[in-house]
């Protein structure tokens, strides 16, 4: 439980992020296809160096260090990053601030599933602290930050308070700072899926790559929805539709362990999978602030039921001592590189065919990943 407020603290810099980043790219003056190359660049930026972290990580079993140094780019680059003007600085600056804002999350759901060891179903329950966080972010984002006349120190003020709460959360969690490698070691000795601990199963491969396809489809409904609600739908309501969808996903998460426990998590990842193409639709189908409203509202089944189960079945299938590098694999390669290549060509595709066309040809990505699953379904092991 000590894990709960680092949690809230960092979805509230998610929040800002989610609803405010492509609006302030676009409020600098950036168009549509420089600020999906520039997601594009600050989501590469976050792949590489967390991945590389995690071995070390693992290794030395001190998660405070790490996860420390990574919050203090989030609360110290907004600065150059807003401040500073040109293309290239705006790249340089969102690098260094995505190695924060993606390497904190692999971290601090390591650390917390080292510390519910066998109890790890129960990490919906602490990870829905992180969408309380997210919605209380945004609805404050609704009725305090306007879009259209912020001005540049305010999207400042928005991004570093956020990063500051969350460095400051970090001092509060006992022994963040000396966990003891061999200590931690003796919590994770629970059941493993992998009939093989030396290796990533077939069956991790298959269900990572649904995730990926899953989240790469949500691409246009998650990093892009900013831009769809305020330019196709010609309304000012982005961040209330964030924090409706953030809402939904708050049950779900947090009785997540009880659909785990029924349905397993490979099973849960199946059925997510086939709502995110539902909800890809539904966008489209219904133009207007009632479709935006569906779609947020099964945030509630392609988040808040998606992420728990996607975290318990990447460490269940997680072979004996590569945790860390487990959950990297998942937070940077599959959410990561989906958000790389959705929001470098989703921009593109906007630009070029429109909201509509984008929306159904991400849709079908996960619709090809669960037909890629039933035809290979006899080979999961």
């Amino acid at each position: 439980m000590s894990m709960i407020f680092p949690m809230f603290f960092l979805f509230t810099v998610y929040g800002v992020v989610s609803a405010y980043l492509p609006i302030m790219l676009r409020g600098i003056g950036y168009s549509v296809s420089q600020v999906g190359i520039l997601m594009g660049i600050f989501e590469v930026a976050g792949l590489v160096f967390p991945l590389a972290m995690g071995s070390l990580v693992e290794k030395k079993g001190n998660y405070g260090v790490p996860m420390l140094l990574l919050a203090f780019l989030l609360m110290i680059i907004p600065l150059p990053m807003i401040g500073l003007k040109g293309f290239w600085v705006t790249s340089i600056c969102l690098s260094l601030y995505a190695i924060g804002y993606k390497g904190s999350v692999p971290v601090v759901d390591s650390f917390t599933n080292r510390l519910l060891g066998e109890n790890r179903n129960n990490y919906g329950k602490i990870r829905v602290a992180g969408s309380i966080g997210f919605v209380m972010t945004t609805l404050l984002l609704q009725f305090f930050g306007n879009s259209n006349t912020s001005t540049l120190f305010e999207y400042q003020l928005w991004f570093i308070i956020p990063g500051s709460l969350y460095t400051i959360s970090i001092f509060f969690v006992p022994k963040v700072f000396k966990t003891d490698s061999k200590e931690v070691a003796t919590k994770l000795e629970y059941h493993n899926v992998s009939t093989d601990n030396s290796k990533f199963s077939s069956r991790y491969w298959i269900g990572l790559m649904l995730i990926f396809l899953s989240f790469l489809g949500l691409t246009p409904a998650t990093k892009l929805f900013s831009l769809y609600v305020t330019e196709f739908l010609n309304s000012n309501m982005a961040p209330a539709l964030w924090a409706l969808s953030a809402a939904s996903e708050i049950p779900f998460m947090f009785f997540s362990g009880r659909f785990i426990k029924k349905f397993g998590s490979f099973g849960l990842i199946i059925f997510c999978t086939g709502t995110v193409v539902l909800r890809m639709i539904l966008y489209i189908l219904f133009p207007s602030i009632f479709g935006a409203i569906l779609g947020q509202l099964l945030n509630s089944i392609t988040y808040g039921l998606f992420h728990p189960a996607a975290v318990i079945f990447v460490t269940e299938n997680a072979p004996s001592g590569k945790l860390m590098i487990s959950m990297s694999m998942y937070s940077i390669l599959a959410v990561g590189l989906a958000n790389v290549l959705g929001n470098s060509f989703g921009g593109i595709m906007i630009d070029n065919f429109g909201y509509t066309v984008t929306f159904l040809s991400f849709g079908m990505l996960p619709f090809v990943g669960l037909i890629f699953y039933y035809f290979t379904r006899k080979k999961i092991c």
